[in-house]
């Protein structure tokens, strides 16, 4: 017997949760010879030279994508599923069949019709391409029959015959897992489960996307594309839920110095800027003009490496990493750092922003946070280090933001429990893809992926495709999370999830978490009905200029 869900349609993009503020050049977002015509403009950090969905997963480039794409589910500001793309899912008993119905009489914008194969193809797609997308598409490796097995040979879609995803007919398409997954409707609100036209997108190239011309099933289209400068998008009037798109067209410039898009906010040459320093949120300027998610998970922490790639064997003991931890004093950085209410102390890995079995928030179960910096010196006197001794070992930090200020703390701190930090600064690529090749000491990571609590763990085990993150090589742990993935009731998961987190956070001390960050953002006061995901996407679908 197979359990049926109706999706009741709740139309996101109607939600109207912002108003800004008044600046210089107030028009702008009307501008244009259309003098009733809906537009704004909006700073974003990254170069657009990839909307391919499978790319998605660290920049800014996601928020192009999330005006103009869409999924079978999408999520409200809230964090609740809403159907998107989506009709109904049938799953199984046994929690290993999902058979997903799209709406009928479904269209691309050059009036194609948009069908279950295309949602088969994407997936595909996203499977096999490869070790480039391997954070993105970690939810479909992971869970789908057959999918690590094709991304291992790096199969094309046509060749993935044994793959647990296929289309029974126009408007329907069915997902096997390999295991259950109490989380797994989610991972269709991901973009590298979004519908691809294989007569436009090849099976292993990724630039195609950044070409006007593409037609899109969302509620916006890419009209052009300077990588380096902009792109904007128009509305699409075949879009399923096109009378909820009041915008007419979206400009997103890059700028990725955050004083800049501070300075161009004030001459009202943009509308909405997503990355302003934190200090303009003490500014009385801007009072009326801060943006901020309604719900906004996200983690900032620090990953010690004490896994195959590991070159300081010291940070393979956990006595030492706990006196890492305890020698943070989280609250005086935080003081220096400037709270604003957009720096939050975090004391555990998984955010805030998680239901518990109970309604309550996850993160209010338990706190990992001791400061304790006598505690901290004698476990390094113990692992044999004090004053002619000391630990010294290189800390890499990005460009940009408070990471500096960061930078600067820690070896302060950390200089006190007999541990010297050679500081180096590189610009933000350059640190990814330090991360990425797992060739690091310590380093800041930020997660803000919203599917599930276990997707934060999973990440961390030493089968995760994704390289920076093997920086954890322990089989218990990975027997852990492998078995939270069994687990169906929900107060039996939520509870081996706080086990999980014991062990990760409480016992090893693999991360050392530090504290929520959300953006600071900044909307002129003529806006109406800008909103944002609980991982920080601004959604301008919606938005009237007044």
């Amino acid at each position: 017997m197979k359990k049926l869900v109706s999706l009741v349609l709740v139309a996101a993009l109607t939600m109207g949760v912002l108003s800004g503020c008044s600046t210089a050049g107030e028009s702008s977002g009307a501008a244009g010879e259309n003098p009733t015509e809906q537009e704004v403009t909006v700073a974003i950090t990254s170069t657009i030279d990839k909307l391919d969905p499978l790319f998605m997963s660290t920049t800014q480039m996601g928020v192009v994508f999330s005006n103009m794409g869409a999924t079978f589910y999408g999520t409200d500001a809230y964090g609740k599923l809403v159907p998107d793309l989506g009709e109904s899912v049938e799953k199984s008993e046994d929690g290993l069949t999902y058979t997903f119905k799209i709406k009928d009489g479904l269209v691309w914008s050059d009036g194609v019709p948009l069908t279950a194969e295309h949602f088969v193809y994407g997936i595909k797609r996203a499977i096999g391409y490869g070790p480039d997308n391997a954070y993105s598409k970690r939810n479909l490796t992971n869970f789908i029959k057959g999918a690590q097995e094709a991304a291992n040979a790096q199969l094309d879609a046509a060749d993935m015959d044994n793959v647990g995803v296929v289309a029974l007919d126009d408007t329907t398409f069915q997902i096997t897992l390999a295991s259950p997954c109490p989380f797994f409707e989610r991972v269709l609100t991901e973009k590298t489960t979004a519908p691809v036209r294989p007569d436009f997108a090849p099976e292993h190239e990724s630039t195609w996307s950044v070409n006007s011309g593409y037609p899109s099933c969302g509620p916006m289209i890419l009209e052009s594309v300077v990588p380096e400068a902009e792109a904007v998008l128009v509305k699409n009037e075949k879009y399923w839920n096109a009378e909820a798109v009041t915008l007419d067209k979206a400009t997103f410039v890059v700028m990725p110095d955050s004083n800049a898009q501070l300075n161009a906010f004030r001459t009202g040459d943009i509308d909405i800027a997503l990355n302003v320093p934190t200090e303009a949120a003490g500014n009385a300027e801007f009072t009326d003009c801060l943006a901020k998610p309604l719900k906004y998970v996200s983690s900032y922490f620090l990953l010690v490496n004490s896994g195959p790639k590991n070159t300081v064997p010291a940070l393979k003991d956990a006595n030492v990493r706990k006196a890492l931890a305890m020698s943070i004093d989280k609250e005086t950085m935080l003081r220096i750092l400037g709270t604003n209410g957009y720096n939050i102390q975090l004391d555990g890995f998984i955010p805030y922003g998680f239901e518990d079995a109970d309604g309550s928030d996850f993160r209010d179960a338990v706190s990992y946070y001791q400061y304790d910096l006598e505690g901290a010196k004698k476990l390094m006197e113990a692992a044999g280090f004090n004053e002619n001794n000391r630990l010294s070992f290189e800390y890499f930090y990005s460009e940009g933001g408070s990471h500096e200020d960061i930078a600067v703390l820690l070896k302060e701190m950390w200089s006190q429990i007999y541990v010297d930090l050679e500081l180096t600064s590189v610009e933000q690529g350059v640190y990814y893809d330090y991360v990425d090749n797992g060739e690091f000491t310590v380093c800041r990571y930020s997660n803000n992926d919203s599917t599930d609590p276990l997707n934060y763990f999973s990440i961390f085990t030493s089968t995760s495709q994704i390289e920076g993150c093997q920086s954890v090589n322990d089989p218990v742990y990975d027997q852990m999370v492998a078995e939270a993935y069994t687990i169906t009731d929900t107060a039996e998961y939520m509870a081996k999830l706080h086990e999980i987190e014991d062990y990760f956070v409480g016992e090893k001390q693999y991360v050392i978490p530090l504290m929520t960050q959300t953006p600071v953002i900044l909307a002129k006061e003529n806006l109406d009905g800008l909103w944002f995901t609980v991982i920080g996407t601004a959604i301008v679908t919606g938005v009237t200029v007044s």
